[in-house]
């Protein structure tokens, strides 16, 4: 529960700005072509809003992940065991700074990986598909 309210409100905020930011010029297009509720969001919306929509997941991902790292440090820590957070809680008891830095590091590198293969992928097809920058 605590992942989902640390994910969701960046997302909602990010989302909400960006479809109220879309021209009224767009909005006006879509009704001269006729086009409906459901269409006007796919084809209208959704790709004029995608650079704020990706933005918001982009914090909520961030959010998420520091949230998880912390859950674990403090639930993992009562219960005995957990992944990450809880070996550099461990770690931090017996006084291994070496292993609290390699799970700091670990935290970071995988911050960076799902940085790099999942949102930089979700931008370029973004800029392939609908031709927007963010």
């Amino acid at each position: 529960m605590v992942l989902v309210h640390s994910a969701l409100w960046p997302l909602t905020l990010n989302a909400t700005a960006g479809f109220r930011s879309v021209p009224e010029t767009l909005r006006m297009a879509g009704r001269n072509y006729r086009l409906g509720g459901l269409r006007t969001v796919l084809q209208i919306l959704i790709p004029a809003a995608l650079p704020a929509i990706l933005s918001g997941l982009k914090i909520g991902w961030a959010f998420a992940w520091r949230t998880l790292i912390a859950a674990e440090l403090v639930f993992g820590s009562t219960s005995g065991q957990g992944v990450l957070g809880w070996y550099i809680f461990q770690s931090r008891n017996e006084l291994f700074t070496d292993r609290v830095f390699a799970g700091l590091a670990a935290v970071i590198l995988i911050g960076l990986a799902i940085e790099h293969l999942v949102f930089q992928t979700l931008e370029r097809l973004t800029i392939r598909r609908w031709g927007l920058q963010s």
